[in-house]
């Protein structure tokens, strides 16, 4: 066999590949975004799909960082906390008179310090098992969110750059939007084309030969949960600009969830090794078109709660019999 046959046999393969693990959610989003075309009249208007955009930029981010975690063979439930607490910090630190663009850099560096020492450190140096650790913090970030704010929420509204990030608008598109694009294109390219990305692949598919390769498996498991932090700490600032103050009860409640059923979605694996942001993009769009079209229908909201469990439940099954 010739190398350009090795080529192309490896070429079709990994296009199998490809199509095996993302047709069922990919077939499944173009049906409902069909269907809703056709049943609801409001559902292709342009003011519609910004508005889809711009309200789910937020879960897309924490979704990319949750991506590295699950993909090295783990899981971030502090996700939807450390959000809750970095909008706390931020107006913490704007009404304790920090600068604004400063004040957004020091929560993205605290919740990143966080997720990288707490939850990292305790997992690749204490031993400890991710779930115990990450529903612990997940726990205790949200109390510290409650403690420093005494539950009640604080306005952002006076600092023009936080609600610029929420809520602003840069080239005739939301700057949510835009920032969860070039974010999930960043996240795209350093598990493509790095040797990290590798390295997280290689850690969560086999973490003993990943070890024996010559992975520091420790380093990628701190740099992984700082990655899902940092993405939390981003996804803080853009919910706070948008809402226009920090909600230390109400804010990214069930955002881990619905994070981890959007990466399943998109072809992730509990047990490793497999994935992509693109894989991820798809499943936050599905969830994020299931989501508005319940709204459309003049469906009472809280059953998102319900469809959102039934579709996580449904990627589980669907990563059981990728698995088999």
């Amino acid at each position: 066999m010739t190398a350009a046959d090795i080529s192309q046999t490896s070429s079709t393969t990994s296009l199998a590949t490809i199509l095996r693990r993302y047709a069922g959610v990919g077939a499944a989003l173009v049906a409902l975004i069909l269907f809703l075309s056709v049943t609801q009249e409001n559902f292709l208007k342009y003011n519609n799909i910004m508005n889809i955009l711009r309200t789910n930029s937020v879960m897309f981010v924490a979704a990319v960082g949750l991506t590295f975690v699950i993909i090295s063979q783990g899981l971030d439930l502090s996700v939807g906390s450390m959000t809750a607490l970095g909008g706390v910090f931020l107006a913490e630190l704007l009404t304790s008179g920090v600068g604004a663009w400063p004040a957004i850099a020091l929560t993205i560096l605290a919740c990143t310090f966080l997720g990288a020492v707490v939850n990292g450190g305790l997992i690749a140096y204490g031993g400890f098992n991710f779930f115990v650790v990450t529903l612990a913090m997940m726990q205790l970030l949200r109390g510290a969110a409650l403690v420093i704010s005494n539950g009640v929420p604080a306005s952002t509204f006076m600092w023009d750059p936080v609600q610029w990030v929420g809520d602003g608008v840069v080239a005739g598109l939301p700057v949510p939007v835009v920032l969860a694009v070039l974010i999930g294109i960043l996240g795209y390219a350093v598990m493509r084309w790095t040797r990290f990305g590798r390295s997280v692949y290689a850690v969560g598919g086999n973490e003993t030969a990943a070890r024996l390769a010559g992975i520091n498996v420790k380093q990628v498991r701190v740099a992984v949960y700082g990655i899902s932090a940092a993405c939390a700490g981003v996804s803080a600032i853009m919910l706070t600009g948008r809402l226009t103050s920090s909600q230390p009860v109400s804010a990214a409640l069930g955002l881990e969830l619905s994070a981890a059923a959007a990466v399943l979605l998109g072809g992730a694996s509990f047990s490793g090794g497999a994935g992509n942001i693109g894989g991820t993009a798809i499943g936050v769009l599905f969830l994020s078109v299931l989501a508005n079209g319940i709204t459309l229908a003049g469906v009472p909201s809280y059953w998102q709660g319900i469809a959102t469990g039934a579709v996580l439940i449904a990627a589980i099954a669907l990563d059981r019999i990728r698995a088999k």
